[in-house]
């Protein structure tokens, strides 16, 4: 397969034209011809090298692991999918990723591509789609009435967080920059948390949190956490300083507070195509570049300036 990643870790200069074998597909995998790839903040948190403790990849490492495409070629034992079909996915974090022409995927991480969608939007789907799909259904058990808040609501997880939230029936407020107040709504938020206007404020006393900042971001949106309620955070050490007040503040709240790092699920990602058709949520692609070295280099540079509302895709162009 040839693909666009790393033959070391480094900045975004370090990205490049790489070529590794294509793996061998089993009776129970699929090869996938990439139409578009998404792009996400773990991508260039790999390149850097900052989660080689957690995945010691064997360079060169093709990046990405978000995509879009069509089934060129399907094992012997399945028969959900043919030849043609147009599927998204989120492919094995541990091997190679989807910045590429091809790649092998196990047929049971992969879903039919939502009816109506292009394949830049369906590949903005599986990795965002899936972290909400575990933090708000999975951990948060969220229910109909209930107060949900959602931290970065104009980012890439918030966007869609805010989108299922509403779809499973709870009152949802998000918290953004005044600039995207008005973004944040029309994607269904019921309330707005400026964190630029002196200082985010509200009446309501929520049931459950994502966080997707950490720091003080998130011990300031505790204080609005009721007791007994549970959060779901994508935030670990590396990603930000943890203040010393907040274990006090989740004790003292008896908060549940669970980690989620995004698993792949074709069960998972079949719900969000359910979503999806029935209009429940819609992809937020604001960022599309060319599936090239150059495309690719900008991606991660817009990506980790971390002011991106929605997605970034790489598109082939086909």
């Amino acid at each position: 397969m040839i693909g666009i990643g790393i033959e070391e870790y480094g900045d975004e200069q370090q990205i490049k034209t790489v070529a590794v074998p294509t793996a061998t597909w089993g009776p129970g995998d699929l090869l996938i011809s990439i139409k578009a790839s998404g792009v996400n903040p773990v991508d260039w948190k790999v390149r850097e090298g900052l989660l080689k403790t957690d995945f010691p990849y064997e360079l060169p490492l093709i990046l990405g692991w978000d995509a879009a495409g069509k089934v060129a070629a399907a094992g012997s034992n399945v028969t959900e999918f043919k030849v043609g079909d147009d599927v998204f996915f989120r492919p094995e974090m541990e091997k190679q990723g989807t910045y590429a022409d091809e790649i092998v995927v196990p047929a049971h991480l992969v879903a039919p591509m939502p009816r109506g969608l292009t394949y830049a939007e369906a590949a903005s789907l599986p990795l965002v789609g899936l972290t909400v799909w575990q933090a708000l259904v999975e951990v948060g058990n969220v229910q109909p009435g209930q107060n949900v808040l959602i931290l970065a609501g104009s980012g890439g997880i918030g966007s869609i967080a805010i989108q299922v939230a509403k779809a499973r029936g709870a009152y949802v407020a998000a918290t953004t920059s005044s600039r995207n107040s008005d973004f944040v709504r029309d994607l269904g938020a019921d309330e707005v948390l400026n964190y630029d206007l002196g200082g985010m404020d509200t009446a309501t006393e929520f049931d459950f949190m994502l966080d997707t900042l950490g720091g003080t971001s998130y011990g300031d949106a505790l204080k609005f956490m009721k007791k007994r309620g549970t959060v779901a955070t994508i935030i670990s050490g590396r990603d930000a300083v943890r203040p010393d007040y907040i274990d006090a503040l989740e004790e003292e709240r008896q908060l549940k507070v669970s980690f989620v790092f995004t698993r792949p699920d074709g069960r998972n990602m079949n719900h969000l195509r359910e979503l999806v058709e029935a209009g429940e949520i819609k992809p937020v692609v604001t960022e599309v570049f060319p599936l090239t070295v150059d495309g690719a280099r900008a991606a991660h540079l817009v990506s980790k300036a971390g002011r991106t509302r929605g997605k970034i895709v790489l598109s082939a162009g086909d």
